[in-house]
């Protein structure tokens, strides 16, 4: 079978990273031929063995209307391309590169949907994403309940999203140890207002004792621009763009999520499953996703991203000794578990097989 993948901007953010999870393992299958149809650009996708690379000429750019104009190009190439290219099946990863899914509708080709997202602004758009969505999709893998409960597509399924196993340290608790000693809270996020970025300073602010580090999807440059105008506490850090997190979720004490729910849901939460398993509880809001990763008062807390009071005092619970910080922590290692890779792999093999057999 020849599949083919459309995704549209490869980067170090969660979706590219779950879709190169499922590329590094699909690549050892010798029945399958696979095409990779993304941004020529350094991300998770970037140099997989034995599947076909083509560019999609999609760049972001800070100035708006180069990125409009950018964004514009690359879906009218990606709908030629895809027009004549080889393949049994299109996997859209993300609803984003719609004008792959144009062009295999057309063909009357099977077309999967792999959505990670609800939350698309500008309104109109996400309309047109959904409306393109409802005609052309076969089947639809959502990333959890919250994301099927909120699409309109009879033929959908839940498949979650996987965490890359780390090695239990040898010593778990001195490592724990060093972790509750360190005080470190942790956000990585996107810049923007919605994702509680302003809410994490007031917290840094009102809690002088403890060391935080937001880090964000963008330069560095972009984050002290975006912070010019804001007063920032001195235990604050701030930290751009990096291609792999994980020895910060290895320093971090506590990890958080403050998306502001009336803006934003988050759909799944995969830095909540990266940072379990690097055994750092973890404080999110108590919608979408999260909602169903969390076990509120056992491996993290559900909270009101608002309400920072309450936020503190989630924290001074998990930090009231060693041995209660001790418990969440092992508590959110054991429930990453529960999101291996395996479950995801099978999930989303069962999918392909069954159109396999439809194309047969």
């Amino acid at each position: 079978m020849k599949i083919l993948f459309a995704h549209l901007l490869n980067n170090y953010t969660g979706s590219p990273k779950v879709l190169a999870i499922l590329l590094n393992e699909l690549c050892k299958n010798n029945s399958l031929e696979i095409s990779l149809l993304t941004s020529k650009t350094d991300g998770a996708l970037s140099g997989i063995s034995n599947i076909k690379y083509h560019d999609n000429f999609y760049r972001w750019h800070e100035n708006k209307l180069l990125r409009i104009f950018q964004f514009t190009f690359s879906q009218a190439w990606n709908c030629f391309f895809t027009f004549f290219a080889d393949f049994d099946v299109l996997y859209m990863n993300t609803v984003l590169p719609f004008g792959a899914a144009i062009a295999a509708k057309i063909r009357r080709k099977q077309i999967i949907y792999h959505v990670h997202e609800v939350y698309i602004n500008p309104g109109f758009l996400k309309r047109f994403y959904s409306w393109v969505m409802n005609k052309c999709a076969s089947k639809l893998i959502c990333v959890s309940k919250y994301v099927k409960d909120n699409v309109d597509f009879k033929d959908s399924v839940v498949v979650y999203n996987p965490v890359e196993k780390t090695e239990v340290p040898r010593d778990v608790d001195l490592y724990l140890k060093r972790k509750f000693e360190r005080k470190l809270i942790f956000m990585p996020t996107s810049l923007k207002k919605y994702k509680g970025v302003f809410q994490f300073v007031e917290l840094a602010r009102i809690m002088a004792d403890f060391d935080f580090i937001l880090l964000c999807s963008s330069e560095h440059s972009e984050m002290q621009k975006f912070f010019s105008e804001t007063s920032l506490p001195k235990n604050l850090t701030l930290i751009g763009k990096q291609k792999s997190l994980e020895k910060f979720y290895r320093e971090a004490t506590i990890s958080i999520n403050l998306s502001l729910y009336d803006k934003f849901i988050e759909t799944f939460g995969l830095t909540v499953l990266e940072s379990f398993d690097a055994l750092a509880p973890v404080i999110a809001p108590n919608y979408g996703g999260p909602k169903e990763i969390i076990q509120n008062g056992k491996n993290g807390f559900l909270v009101d991203s608002y309400n920072l009071i309450q936020i503190c005092e989630c924290i001074q619970k998990i930090m009231f000794d060693f041995e209660t910080y001790k418990n969440f922590a092992l508590n959110a290692r054991k429930r990453a578990e529960d999101f291996c890779k395996e479950k995801f792999l099978s999930g989303i093999e069962t999918i392909l097989e069954s159109l396999g057999n439809e194309i047969d």
